[in-house]
């Protein structure tokens, strides 16, 4: 006979081993092959003992043998195990409730193969449990283990894992080992996040004003991250968090006058958003009261003003702007001239600045404020309009001309005879004014009494 022991022996990758070969033959004769540097380390009548050392190879058959004897060799198969080189578990994106993600665990240079399990772990719930029974190489290789998971809400800030099992029992230990942990980073929706800004629309130059920025239903609202700028330059702020509303609260000031936009910008994970509003600066605004008459008149004033800031008081000019404005005393809609006389056509407008007035007849623009030898032609309709650069203003004026009525005397020959007889001729201007576009027709009657 020719025994080896052990029959099945298990070592870990670069360890020894030993081996002990006996046969019904004096010792001389027993004999051990193997691919591993070995060495006798005892000896007995009819048994040897080997010390197999380095083993980093994964042909792990060896025969025990006699020489010149007719039984058959004796076989070992050696089980060598390699604790995973490296467990490496993917990087995570930050992720969206409901979409799906991928996770993936490489582990590389374990062995044996058939003896590992890979479990995918979400904080103590097992994702994923997987096993390689049918693995048959004995080589030290890598596997990659994948999971499709579905973002939950609950899931943020939970932790995944990758855990190896190298069980070699019986025989052998039971080998675990970790991953490094990974955080989820789970968000909400991108509506959930949409930002709403908080914020007067007017700021007096020089003074505070206090501006919040809101994240209603942002998830999770203690991971909102908020960025302010107001008039190019980013703001300080303090960040609040109610349930789920995240807040910033910021104090906004500006020596400079004019439009400034006010930005507050909201990112969530991979969700970023933002609302904008223009803030306009004026100057130092100051108590002054006016009359009625005051605000009819755009002259320059003068007022004494207190300043609600410093509360001093000054005595500042000012004047009022308006666009243009017409009215029966500036441009009276209706003028009665009459006929051969010389006379003015007035319109004119209130407003600051003095707008600029004119009017129009027949499509022809008039000289208005310039006088003029009245006649019949003059009567009819002028559409005047009045501009400045806050507005303008329009109104209709309508020319009554009268005609003029004259004595004269006529010598005239009656029956034979001359006589002087006193004539009077009456000439009567009759307008028909069919429309502002229509010429006047003018009739003369004269009658001799």
């Amino acid at each position: 006979f020719v025994r080896i022991w052990p029959e099945n022996p298990l070592v870990q990758f670069g360890g020894s081993l030993e081996i002990n070969c006996s046969a019904n033959i004096e010792a001389d004769a027993i004999g051990l092959e193997t691919a591993f540097r070995r060495e006798i380390i005892g000896t007995g009548s009819n048994w040897k003992v080997f010390r197999l050392t380095n083993i980093s190879d994964w042909n792990t058959i060896s025969l025990c043998y006699a020489k010149d004897h007719k039984a058959k060799p004796a076989k070992a198969t050696i089980t060598v195990y390699k604790s995973p080189e490296g467990i490496e578990l993917h990087p995570v994106p930050e992720m969206e409730v409901g979409k799906e993600y991928n996770l993936t665990c490489q582990v590389s240079g374990v062995a044996p193969i058939r003896d590992l399990t890979v479990t995918l772990l979400k904080g103590e719930e097992q994702l994923l449990v997987k096993t390689y029974k049918d693995h048959t190489d004995r080589k030290a290789d890598r596997v990659v283990v994948n999971y499709h998971m579905i973002a939950q809400k609950d899931d943020y800030n939970k932790t995944i894992t990758c855990q190896t099992s190298l069980d070699l029992r019986p025989t052998g230990p039971l080998l675990k080992n970790t991953s490094h942990s990974i955080s989820l980073w789970t968000f909400g929706e991108i509506p959930s996040i949409a930002p709403l800004l908080h914020t007067g629309l007017f700021l007096e130059a020089g003074t505070l004003m206090k501006v919040t920025c809101d994240a209603p239903e942002a998830s999770p609202a203690n991971e909102a991250v908020f960025d302010l700028r107001f008039a190019g330059k980013s703001l300080t702020f303090n960040t609040t968090v109610m349930g789920g509303l995240a807040s910033a609260q910021a104090v906004i000031a500006s020596s400079s006058v004019g439009d400034h936009e006010l930005i507050c910008t909201v990112s969530l994970g991979p969700v970023t958003k933002n609302v904008t509003k223009m803030v306009n600066v004026f100057g130092e605004s100051h108590i002054c009261i006016l009359t009625q008459r005051d605000l009819e008149d755009f002259a320059m004033h003068s007022c004494f003003i207190t300043s609600i800031i410093t509360s001093e008081t000054n005595h500042i000019p000012f004047s009022i702007l308006d666009g243009p404005q017409m009215d029966d005393s500036s441009c009276p809609q209706t003028w009665t001239w009459k006929e051969g006389s010389t006379t003015t056509l007035t319109c004119t407008a209130l407003g600051n600045p003095t707008p600029t007035v004119q009017c129009w007849k027949d499509e022809r623009l008039y000289d208005i404020g310039e006088p003029q030898r009245v006649q019949t032609e003059h009567g009819g309709i002028y559409h005047c309009n009045a501009t400045n650069q806050y507005g303008f203003d329009v109104r209709d004026v309508t020319v009554h001309v009268e005609c003029n009525i004259k004595v004269r005397r006529l010598s005239r020959s009656l029956e034979g005879r001359d006589r002087n007889r006193r004539a009077m001729d009456y000439s009567c201007c009759i307008i028909l004014e069919r429309n502002v576009f229509q010429d006047q027709l003018l009739k003369f009657f004269t009658y001799i009494i």
